[in-house]
């Protein structure tokens, strides 16, 4: 009997070291974080952001046993995001109970993200995101908080890596997420496993609650976090999660090397950021390398746009080839108001309401606009018309009309006429656009996987040249959708799925 109970004890024994040492090594690991990127200053009073899931809970405790060293005031800050109905309530609950217990005080409050999501495009992944860290905004606002801590962790930061890469990042992607942003959110346990996570809160016997949701693999993180990063670890690496993250630390110094460099180069040009017009030397543009170029032109772009991360590599690509086209002449309308013009030696970008200008100018139809555009081929009937729906559009300078309409009948299609398309409603980036070719225009043509430029395919279709300028584009703030009469854009085609129909059709 005592033999057993001896040996009980001894596995008692050594289950309470493991789960102290896990202990140990995630607040160890946490405090060198910390202090390697100077996350906290004395008497700083710090937000941390509680969802009352295992990362944000075990946050909670370590800025706890850190505030007496650095002299930290502490708020929670809960964000209800409402999807959940009742779990998300006592999710509420929960962490107005864990700030009672541990006398912290709690700002909370309750969104309706289904609701934001009817008005608002992108992913319910994001559409969260972009309110939680608008609450904490506005939280740190009202009680003058300096430092948000946040709960990711070192398998967060393999994920969002994966999920960068999948979706074909560059640098600024790949480079994960940083221990501290903007100088306001801090991530003292970026470099934590979740494994050491869950140890400690076991060792502490520390209660938190676990999110349903995060077993639902129709979301493209829980994929990756459910079965990818699994698999990967169990057949390949069992320290896939680590090495990603070693990964990740080369990017973001190899980045932000490139990102001081582009930096110096755009002051050595004098570029002012503050404004929305950018005019560029071309000569000393080329004489930089690829990887500078295309950075600088990423770079020129967001300032330009409102819509900053949005910028991606085709918008790049678009500009690159603008560039090396050769000819000394050519405009890009670019998505969110952004436009490039090349002029001879000179690369000009607008936005905002010098983009507005710009819009202003290709509108008239006079001969000024060759002198606005220095291009000898900037024709007298160049023509730019929004697009109301359902409406129609008179071309005034090829004598030409188009229709515009909503179906929902799929029976009501007729496909015969090359003069009628119907496009997926769906799919389609709105606001719309009636206007003839510019430099760079590029579709992707019904049933062919890569993009075509326009004028190629007029070549193809033995267009000639005199009548090229007088074909109506139909493009939205993504690409060309329609050449009338001529091609349709894949990317708008009716599909099984599609319920709503844009018909357009040349009256």
């Amino acid at each position: 009997m005592n033999k057993f109970m001896g040996l009980a004890f001894s596995a008692r024994s050594a289950i309470s070291s493991v789960m102290k040492t896990g202990f140990v090594t995630m607040l160890q690991k946490a405090k060198k974080t910390i202090e390697k990127y100077n996350m906290l200053s004395f008497g700083d009073r710090v937000g941390i952001g509680v969802s009352g899931g295992p990362d944000s809970v075990a946050l909670l405790h370590l800025m706890a046993r850190v505030a007496k060293n650095y002299g930290l005031a502490l708020v929670i800050i809960h964000l209800n995001h409402g999807l959940r109905g009742k779990e998300s309530d006592r999710e509420e609950e929960f962490v107005q109970e864990l700030g009672e217990s541990m006398k912290i005080s709690v700002e909370s409050t309750k969104v309706n993200i289904p609701l934001i999501k009817e008005k608002e495009k992108g992913s319910l992944e994001n559409i969260c995101r972009k309110e939680r860290y608008k609450y904490f905004t506005q939280v740190a606002k009202n009680l003058h908080i300096g430092k948000i801590a946040l709960g990711h962790n070192l398998n967060d930061q393999a994920e969002t890596i994966v999920m960068k890469f999948l979706r074909g990042s560059g640098l600024e992607g790949l480079k994960g997420i940083l221990p501290v942003r903007d100088a306001i959110y801090i991530r003292p346990l970026i470099e934590v496993t979740r494994d050491e996570i869950l140890l400690f809160l076991e060792s502490e016997g520390i209660k938190y609650i676990t999110d349903s949701s995060n077993t639902n693999n129709t979301y493209l993180r829980n994929r990756i976090r459910n079965i990818l990063i699994p698999e990967l670890k169990n057949r390949y690496n069992p320290r896939f999660v680590e090495s990603i993250s070693h990964t990740s630390n080369i990017i973001r110094m190899e980045n932000e090397f490139i990102k001081n460099s582009v930096d110096r180069i755009l002051s050595k040009w004098n570029i002012n950021f503050k404004e929305k017009k950018v005019n560029m030397e071309i000569p000393e543009f080329k004489k930089l390398h690829p990887a500078l170029q295309s950075r600088i032109i990423k770079t020129l772009l967001e300032n330009c746009s409102p819509a900053k991360t949005e910028i991606g590599f085709k918008h790049v690509e678009s500009v690159i080839d603008l560039i090396e086209d050769g000819r000394p002449n050519g405009l890009l309308d670019l998505p969110f108001g952004v436009k490039v013009r090349r002029e001879y030696s000179n690369l000009i970008i607008l936005g905002g309401k010098e983009s507005d200008a710009e819009t202003g100018k290709s509108l008239q139809t006079t001969e000024k606009n060759k002198g606005i555009y220095g291009d000898d081929k900037w024709e007298a009937n160049d023509y730019y018309y929004n697009v109301a729906i359902p409406g129609r559009v008179d071309i005034k300078e090829i004598g030409m009309s188009v229709a515009f309409d909503i179906i929902y009948d799929k029976g009501r299609l007729d496909f015969k006429s090359d003069d009628t398309v119907f496009m997926d409603y769906e799919t389609v980036s709105f606001p719309l656009i009636i206007r003839n070719i510019r430099p760079g225009d590029r579709i992707q043509p019904l049933g062919i996987e890569g993009r075509k430029k326009v004028s190629s395919i007029f070549i193809d279709e033995k267009i000639p040249m005199i009548k090229r300028k007088k074909i109506p584009l139909l493009v939205d703030q993504k690409s060309v959708l329609w050449i009338s009469g001529i091609k349709l854009s894949n990317r708008v085609k009716i599909t099984d799925a599609t319920e709503k129909i844009l018909r357009a059709e040349i009256i």
